[in-house]
C-alpha cells in the first residue's frame, strides 16, 4: 500500500521554513533551471551513461490536474490542517507560517490544482533506487546535503534539489524515474515544517509518499497525466501547486540556461523545450533569443557577449592555454569589444566548467580597452576541484570551504593571475596600436594642443598606455601630538597633505571647523565609483593627458603603482590642470582630495592635461583610474 508517512520522535526541535531553499528563495525560477539542468547534464559523468554525445533534452511543461487526484490526497489535506492548527498557536507574532498552510489548504480544496512537469531525455535517469542508503536516486529524494557526485560533474552541495520546492505552493514535489539499471520508481516529498502530536511525539515535518514494503520509493513510475508516456531513461520531476504569480516564467527560464549553459547550448550538449514547442532553446536558434528583447531584460548583460566570443571565427579572438592540475586544462578566449556599445566598460570573464555552465564573472580586471572573456575549465581535476569550493547556488568560489584553505587561495589567485596576465600582455599591443591608428600622436600636449612653440626643446614621445616614471614614498606623517617636528617646532599639527600648520592657536575641535575645508572623499564624492573608458589616454614625464567618451558632472583620476597581483596609490603633490578646447588652454577648477585628483563638467570635446610631482628617484610601472558617477 502506498501513503504518507510523516516520521516524528521525541525530545527533537522544531523545524522551520528557514532551512528549506533559504538560498533559492530571491529568484525561484532562474535558479530552477540552473540546478535541474546541471543535474542532468551531470548524468553524462556517470560512467553508465548511454547516449554518448547525444543532446540532453529538458522539457518544462504547465498542466492542471483534478485535486484529488494528487496521491494521498485525504491524508495530505489533514496533514495542513494540523500544521495550521500547530503553527497558529506557535508562532505569537509572525503569521507568515500558519498563512502558508491556510493557503495551502485553499489551494487543495480548489477542484484543480497547477502543476509543473520537468522531464529529462538521453540521461541515465536516478539510478539505484533499491539501495538503502548511497546511490543518485537516494541523494536526490531521501538524503539532505549529500552529494558523491563523479569527478567533473556539476553538483557539489546536495542543495540544488531545494530549488523545485521553493517553486511549488506546498512546497512539495513528486519524483518518477526510469533509470538505466532497469528500475522503475517514484515517490512523494513535502518539506514542511515541525508539528506537535497527540502521542507526545513531533514531527519532523519532511514527509514521504511511498510504498509501506519499500522505504523511499514505489516501484513503478508515477503519471499524473494519462496522456503522458515514459518509455526511455530519465527523470520526471513534477511540482504540485505550481505558484501563480511566477509571471513570465517561461521566458525566465530561457534566459536562465542562456545565462548559466550558453556554453553547452553552444556545444549541442542542452536543448529546452517549454511547453510542448512554445519555446525551444537549442544551439541553432540561440541568437534569436539574445536578440529577444523580453528575453534581454532577464539577461545579464555579459551574456551576450560570451556567446559572440563562441560564436565568432574570425582572427580577432586572442585564445591562450595555461595548466594549472594537468596540461592544458585552462583556456581563455578573448575579444575587443565596440567601444560605442553601452556595455563594454564591463571588462568580465567568465569562468565555465567542463558541463558547460558558468560559475562566476571574474571582475576588477585590467583596465585596458574594451573586451570581454570566457574561461573554460577543461578535465576532471580542475573541475573537481574548484567545485569544492563553490557555495549553495554555485556562482562563487571560497577558500575558506577547503580543507586546506591557504593551498585553494593559491590555486584561486593562480587562476585569476593567468587570467589578468594574460589580458595585460596581450591586450596592451593592440590598444596602443589603436591609440596610434586613431592619430593620437598628433594631439599632444606640449605641441600645438597646449601651446608648446619651443621649438629648440627636442623630446620623444614614448607611444605606450603604461609607461615607467620615477616615484618617491611620502614620508610618514608626523603625529600631530610629536613634541618636536623635523624643524624642531613645539606642538605642531599637519594637515591632510603632511604639511606644517605653522602659527596654530589652541582650538576646542567641537567649535571650531576642521582646517581642512574640504569635506572627506566618501561624504562628498560617494558615488565616483563607476570606471569610464577614455577615448584618448597619454601618460609621459609627470604629465597626464586624457579625454572623456562620455559626458561627465565629476570625473575622479587615480594614479597606481601596478604590480604582479597588487596596485598601489602613487602620492602627489603640485598638481595642476589644464583644460584645451579649440586650442585654447584654460586652467580647470578641480579639488586634490586624499590623493584624488576631481574635475567638474568634463565634456568629450575637451581635453585634459594633468600635470604633478612625484618626488623619487625609483622606476615603477604606473595605471591610471578614471571613474564617473556610479
Amino acid at each position: 500500500m502506498n501513503r504518507w508517512n510523516f516520521p516524528s520522535a521525541k525530545r527533537i526541535s522544531i523545524n522551520g521554513f528557514n532551512n528549506i531553499g533559504e538560498e533559492f528563495k530571491d529568484n525561484p525560477i532562474p535558479a530552477l533551471a540552473k540546478e535541474i539542468c546541471q543535474n542532468s547534464l551531470d548524468t553524462k559523468f556517470i560512467k553508465e551513461y548511454p547516449n554518448g554525445d547525444k543532446t540532453i533534452k529538458v522539457t518544462f511543461d504547465e498542466f492542471w490536474i483534478d485535486s484529488k487526484s494528487i496521491p494521498g490526497y485525504d491524508e495530505f489535506v489533514e496533514v495542513f490542517e494540523k500544521e495550521y492548527e500547530f503553527n497558529n498557536d506557535f508562532y505569537k507574532n509572525d503569521k507568515d507560517v500558519p498563512n502558508f498552510y491556510k493557503s495551502g489548504i485553499e489551494v487543495l480544496r480548489n477542484n484543480r490544482i497547477r502543476c509543473l512537469r520537468i522531464a529529462d531525455y538521453n540521461t541515465t535517469g536516478l539510478i539505484g533506487s533499491n539501495e538503502k542508503h548511497s546511490s543518485p536516486w537516494c541523494n536526490l529524494t531521501k538524503n539532505a546535503g549529500v552529494s558523491d557526485k563523479p569527478e567533473g560533474s556539476g553538483g557539489s552541495k546536495g542543495k540544488g534539489k531545494f530549488a523545485s520546492f521553493i517553486c511549488s505552493s506546498l512546497y512539495t514535489v513528486f519524483y518518477s524515474s526510469y533509470a538505466k539499471d532497469g528500475l522503475k520508481a517514484s515517490c512523494g516529498i513535502a518539506r514542511l515544517s515541525g508539528y506537535d502530536l497527540d502521542d507526545g511525539t513531533t514531527a519532523l515535518g519532511e514527509g514521504y509518499y511511498e510504498s509501506d514494503e519499500e522505504l523511499f520509493r514505489i516501484p513503478e513510475l508515477l503519471n499524473l497525466e494519462s496522456n503522458y508516456p515514459r518509455n526511455e531513461y530519465g527523470t520526471d520531476i513534477y511540482i504540485i501547486g505550481f505558484k501563480d504569480d511566477t509571471k513570465n516564467w517561461k521566458k525566465k527560464i530561457i534566459a536562465s540556461v542562456i545565462d548559466n549553459f550558453f556554453l553547452a547550448v553552444f556545444k549541442d550538449d542542452l536543448e529546452i523545450d517549454i511547453c510542448h514547442g512554445e519555446y525551444v532553446l537549442n544551439q541553432s536558434n540561440i541568437e534569436e533569443y539574445l536578440q529577444d528583447e523580453e528575453i534581454m531584460t532577464y539577461l545579464s548583460h555579459e551574456t551576450p557577449y560570451y556567446y559572440e566570443i563562441l560564436n565568432n571565427e574570425k582572427e580577432d579572438i586572442i585564445c591562450e592555454h595555461f595548466s594549472l592540475f594537468s596540461e592544458n586544462d585552462l583556456v581563455l578566449k578573448l575579444r575587443i569589444d565596440d567601444k560605442n556599445d553601452k556595455y563594454t566598460s564591463l571588462n568580465t570573464v567568465a569562468a565555465v566548467r567542463s558541463t558547460g555552465m558558468k560559475i562566476l564573472d571574474i571582475k576588477h580586471l585590467p583596465k585596458l580597452g574594451c573586451y570581454h572573456g570566457v574561461l573554460e575549465m577543461i578535465g576532471p581535476k580542475i573541475n573537481d576541484y574548484f567545485r569544492k569550493l563553490e557555495n549553495a547556488t554555485h556562482n562563487n568560489w571560497s577558500e575558506s570551504r577547503s580543507a586546506n584553505p591557504e593551498e585553494a587561495k593559491a590555486m584561486i589567485d593562480k587562476l585569476k593571475g593567468f587570467v589578468k596576465e594574460t589580458i595585460k600582455r596581450k591586450l596592451t599591443a593592440i590598444i596602443k596600436d589603436e591609440i596610434d591608428a586613431e592619430g593620437m600622436s598628433e594631439l599632444l600636449p606640449d605641441d600645438e594642443l597646449f601651446g608648446d612653440n619651443n621649438n629648440e626643446k627636442e623630446e620623444t614621445i614614448n607611444d605606450e598606455v603604461v609607461s615607467k616614471i620615477e616615484i618617491r614614498e611620502t614620508p610618514i606623517k608626523q603625529n600631530k601630538n610629536s613634541n618636536k617636528s623635523d624643524e624642531g617646532e613645539d606642538d605642531v599639527e599637519l594637515d591632510e597633505y603632511g604639511e606644517i600648520i605653522k602659527d596654530k592657536k589652541p582650538v576646542n575641535p567641537s567649535s571650531e571647523p576642521h582646517p581642512n575645508p574640504n569635506p572627506r572623499p566618501e561624504e562628498r564624492y560617494s558615488k565616483i565609483k563607476r570606471a569610464i573608458i577614455p577615448s584618448k589616454l597619454r601618460m609621459r614625464n609627470n604629465t597626464i593627458l586624457f579625454s572623456s567618451s562620455v559626458d561627465e558632472d565629476i570625473v575622479k583620476i587615480e594614479l597606481n603603482i601596478s604590480g604582479e597581483g597588487y596596485k598601489e596609490k602613487v602620492y602627489l603633490k603640485n598638481v595642476k590642470v589644464i583644460k584645451n578646447n579649440n586650442h585654447n588652454n584654460t586652467d580647470v577648477k578641480y579639488d586634490f582630495i586624499d590623493n584624488s585628483i576631481y574635475l567638474e563638467n568634463v565634456t568629450r570635446k575637451d581635453f585634459y592635461l594633468i600635470e604633478y610631482d612625484i618626488d623619487n628617484y625609483e622606476n615603477w610601472t604606473m595605471e591610471v583610474d578614471i571613474y564617473g558617477n556610479e
